[in-house]
């Protein structure tokens, strides 16, 4: 159970960095955040692609490179959503809730570097 809550604090924690970061337009943060979740996802089966966009999108930030940190976003979001239609009861609704935040970054990150259609 405590380790549920953990990951629940995680996710919880990485909605509001997301959040924040974007529209402060700040990396702040960031860093520590997608390096815990490439921790904690790459050694769980099905989520090594994630785990590997998520270097991707570490480095994409690290590079300030906003068509590829909101592309990232985007493919992250997707993802995290369809993973959170195999979770189960409250964890659902909290991996679903980062999913739609990713895809929301996605669409803030493109606005503010001008790329939005």
């Amino acid at each position: 159970m405590a380790e549920q809550k953990s990951e629940a604090e995680h996710i919880e924690k990485t909605i509001d960095a997301l959040e924040n970061s974007i529209e402060k337009e700040t990396a702040t943060g960031s860093s520590a955040s997608i390096t815990s979740w490439i921790k904690t996802l790459s050694d769980k089966p099905g989520y090594k692609t994630i785990a590997h966009d998520l270097e991707k999108l570490k480095e994409a930030i690290a590079d300030k490179d906003g068509k590829k940190i909101s592309t990232l976003l985007e493919k992250l979001g997707n993802e995290t959503v369809k993973a959170a239609e195999k979770a189960e009861g409250k964890e659902n609704a909290s991996i679903k809730k980062l999913g739609q935040s990713l895809l929301k970054g996605a669409k803030l990150v493109q606005k503010l570097s001008g790329e939005a259609a």
